[in-house]
């Protein structure tokens, strides 16, 4: 008799397969439609199972570094920076001699790590209308020599609108409308961050305000890059305007999304960014960023003139 009642729940087991998370395919749609990075669910199956988890985190390694863990060892952003201070030090063919600027390192992880966050977020909530839980312990990324590569999404809860086919999943969180949905995207990325902020924080030498912003950037450009993925920097620019609202803080800005014109009559989707990179502190780098804080409005415009694509 036991043995039959293994046999029959096996049989109903293979008759009625578990159905892949609701989360799966909106990532897989994600990575299908972005060629800057790579995005997949890892751990789908079994939500406890910690073997893709790396136990040292350390961008030296080729396996997943999970988002808690790199929080919970300080030290690791030390290691990153002085990867991303090798690698922009190659990019920029400067001499041995030469040392990359703290700030530059600063700068350029401070905004890859927020990436992690802020870009899943953003093009979840642009695509598919959800917002998974964005937590370090929801998240993990690998690195391609310093640069961010690829970020992963361990499935749980997540939020989205009545209408989703999905609603009445156990890990669904109906909001009553997309406005209610932009305030969940910009308060997890709010919580990330801050945990973020206090561990990596005291290892740079910038002011609140400029690594607020820079959570603020990272959202934004998020966004915009949700919409062009989609085939429409405007309705990228009009949930960046839904998500960021009012600039509240800790957010420093309202969305800086805007529709520019060259000297050639080609129009470009860009911002202006509140935070800066400080790529200009390194030897024989003259050109700025066309959404450099540093440059004017007409310096903007001219920047794009120049480039051989729209």
């Amino acid at each position: 008799m036991l043995h039959s009642a293994v046999g029959n729940r096996e049989s109903a087991a293979a008759d009625n397969p578990p159905r892949p998370h609701p989360l799966t395919e909106s990532v897989a749609a994600v990575d299908r439609a972005v060629d800057l990075l790579s995005f997949r669910v890892v751990d789908a199956g079994n939500p406890d199972d910690d073997s893709m988890l790396s136990q040292v985190p350390d961008p030296r390694r080729t396996d997943w570094i999970e988002c808690e863990e790199a929080l919970s060892d300080p030290a690791f952003f030390a290691r990153w920076r002085a990867k991303a201070a090798r690698w922009l030090a190659e990019q920029h063919a400067m001499p041995a001699q030469t040392a990359v600027p703290e700030k530059t390192t600063g700068g350029y992880v401070l905004q890859w790590y927020l990436i992690v966050p802020a870009y899943l977020g953003a093009l979840l909530f642009h695509s598919a209308r959800r917002v998974p839980e964005l937590a370090p312990r929801r998240l993990r990324f690998r690195l391609d020599s310093a640069t961010l590569r690829e970020v992963a999404l361990r499935p749980g809860r997540f939020w989205c609108l009545p209408g989703d086919p999905d609603a009445g999943h156990p890990d669904a969180v109906p909001v009553p409308d997309v406005t209610a949905l932009a305030r969940v995207l910009r308060d997890q990325v709010i919580a990330h961050a801050s945990r973020f902020l206090a561990i990596f924080g005291p290892q740079v030498r910038f002011g609140r305000r400029t690594k607020w912003a820079t959570v603020t950037d990272v959202l934004d450009s998020g966004l915009l890059l949700a919409g062009r993925a989609s085939g429409s920097p405007r309705a990228g620019a009009a949930d960046a305007a839904l998500v960021l609202g009012s600039g509240d803080k800790p957010l420093t800005s309202v969305s800086t999304i805007c529709e520019v014109t060259d000297d050639r009559g080609r129009t470009h989707w860009t911002r202006r960014r509140g935070s800066c990179c400080f790529l200009y502190a390194l030897p024989g780098v003259e050109r700025p960023c066309a959404s450099c804080p540093r440059i004017s409005a007409a310096e903007r415009v001219r920047i794009f003139g120049t480039l051989e694509q729209a």
